[in-house]
């Protein structure tokens, strides 16, 4: 008997709640469907920007994809050719601002570095987007250092090297920019900062000073 009654109180209860509901829903119609509807719509636009940035990425794998194919055939080149490889012109037009477009100024440096043509090589490498600053980035200012310092503008390279050295990262080997500051300070014969930071790298990093010989060189400055 109480458990005929217990389901009847539910029953009740339901019928009671779902007429309060169609009640409510006749009364707001017009704000539920409004509400309704923008909900829809956030829905639609979030789908879409999902859309839209995995069209982005494959568009960046893409370009990516492309721009390495690019610096492989470069690589193949006879560097003694006088003529321009066509490669050349295929990544000035795809290097930019985009994810992976500004890996192409690299390549395209690194390529007239090896050509000798140090003016060229600076000219894309001071092109290179100061955001995102990543490895790329990071890679784009060391290689612009050095360039800087086959041409012997020491103080530029150095101020280079020296403010990416305040700058904290970790997606780039921090002992590559200190060995090059080094090697800037020493070509340009301020022998005691070239030595501190020859010591700064024995002693942080180890293993790269073992590598690059960082002993010797300081030994050849009388350390």
């Amino acid at each position: 008997m109480k458990r005929r009654e217990r389901k009847h109180l539910k029953e009740d209860e339901f019928v009671s709640t779902l007429t309060k509901l169609i009640r409510f829903l006749r009364q707001w119609q017009r704000e539920v469907k409004i509400v309704g509807l923008s909900l829809l719509a956030i829905l639609v636009l979030m789908a879409g920007i999902q859309v839209v940035r995995n069209r982005s990425i494959h568009r960046a794998n893409k370009q990516l994809a492309t721009i390495l194919k690019l610096q492989s055939e470069l690589e193949s080149k006879d560097l003694s050719a006088k003529e321009e490889p066509s490669e050349i012109a295929e990544l000035e037009r795809i290097a930019g601002r985009g994810k992976f477009s500004r890996v192409a100024y690299i390549f395209l440096a690194n390529y007239w570095v090896k050509k000798g043509d140090l003016n060229r090589a600076q000219t894309y490498l001071e092109k290179f987007p100061e955001r995102p600053k990543d490895i790329f980035y990071y890679q784009a200012k060391d290689l612009l250092g050095q360039v800087l310092m086959w041409r012997q503008e020491f103080d530029r390279a150095i101020a280079l090297f020296e403010s990416l050295e305040k700058e904290k990262f970790s997606s780039y080997p921090r002992e590559a920019i200190l060995l090059h500051l080094a090697e800037a300070l020493e070509n340009k014969g301020d022998k005691a900062k070239a030595l501190e930071k020859y010591r700064q790298v024995q002693d942080q990093f180890p293993n790269a000073a073992y590598f690059w010989n960082v002993a010797d060189r300081i030994r050849r400055l009388g350390g």
